[in-house]
This record gives structure tokens, C-alpha cells and sequence, in this order.
């Protein structure tokens, strides 16, 4: 019995062709599937943007400001409660002042009904309450009420300086 070792070996390259080919594909198919790797390259890494609106909190619930900005935005923390009808409108222009401006981003803070450990955290005595912290955290802006309608205008400045 002889043994056509260069067919075995086509065959075996072919099935490990397919196998790989097929691999390629579930890889593709399965998105949490780690890519193949590759070669190194000198791009530097870059990292991703933080998202532009997030809600920190369930209502009252405590939070560290400070955590939670990140370094080289303009960050507007929104202090609110879902039954302050100024801080949905306000809101509201906030979110449209600052949708095209890549380096300001909000972060929201419910304050539930007001007597929360949140609001007793950071003295929110009156609703909307913003305060806007600078690319290099630092708390540049305490407005309140009607005040809040500058914000988007304040974090615009601040993302140019």
C-alpha cells in the first residue's frame, strides 16, 4: 500500500483553507468574537468619545460628581426631577445648544423629590441647577433657575478655550 503523500498534504491544505474560510466567516457573524490578529501599527490608539447625554442616577440615588467627568471635555451636570416641568424645557435647550459640539457633554442627576441624599449632597435647593466643569475639572459655573438658559452658551465658550 503506497501513500500519496502530496495529495494528503493538498487535501489536508484545502480542508484547512475551508476550515479557515469558514472560520473567517463565523468570526465575521459573531460580534463577540475576537478579531484575528495583526500586525502591529504605529497609529496611536485613540480613544473613544464618551457618550454626549447619560443619566448617572435612579432618582436620589447618591453620586460622585467628580467620578464621573471625564478629562478634556466641557462636562454640564444637570441636576432635575421628572416632575419639574423647567428642567424638561430647559433641558431641552441645553441638549440643542450643545448637539454640535463635540467637546461638551452632559451628565444627568435626578434628584427625585428633592430631600434625597443627592440633592442634600450637593445643595440643590432649587430646580434646574447646572453645574459646568471645564476640560480640566474644574467647577467653573453654579447656575440656577431661569440662569440655566446660558449654559449651552457658557459650555460652548469653555469647549474653545
Amino acid at each position: 500500500m503506497t501513500i500519496d503523500i502530496a495529495g494528503a498534504s493538498r487535501a489536508r491544505s484545502a480542508a484547512g483553507s475551508l476550515a479557515t474560510r469558514f472560520g473567517l466567516v463565523a468570526l465575521a457573524a459573531c460580534s463577540h468574537a475576537a478579531a484575528p490578529a495583526s500586525a502591529p501599527t504605529s497609529a496611536p490608539v485613540v480613544a473613544a468619545a464618551p457618550e454626549k447625554t447619560v443619566q448617572l442616577n435612579a432618582p436620589g440615588e447618591p453620586v460622585d460628581v467628580a467620578a464621573v467627568l471625564p478629562a478634556g471635555y466641557v462636562t454640564v451636570v444637570d441636576f432635575w426631577s421628572e416632575s419639574c416641568e423647567a428642567c424638561a424645557t430647559i433641558g431641552g435647550l441645553l441638549t440643542a445648544g450643545v448637539a454640535h459640539e463635540p467637546r461638551v457633554v452632559v451628565r444627568k442627576i435626578d434628584v427625585g423629590d428633592g430631600f434625597t441624599p443627592v440633592a442634600r449632597a450637593y445643595k440643590i435647593e432649587a430646580l434646574p441647577h447646572y453645574l459646568i466643569y471645564d476640560k480640566r475639572k474644574q467647577l467653573r459655573y453654579d447656575l440656577v433657575g431661569p440662569d440655566c438658559v446660558q449654559a449651552s452658551t457658557i459650555a460652548r465658550q469653555l469647549a474653545a478655550e
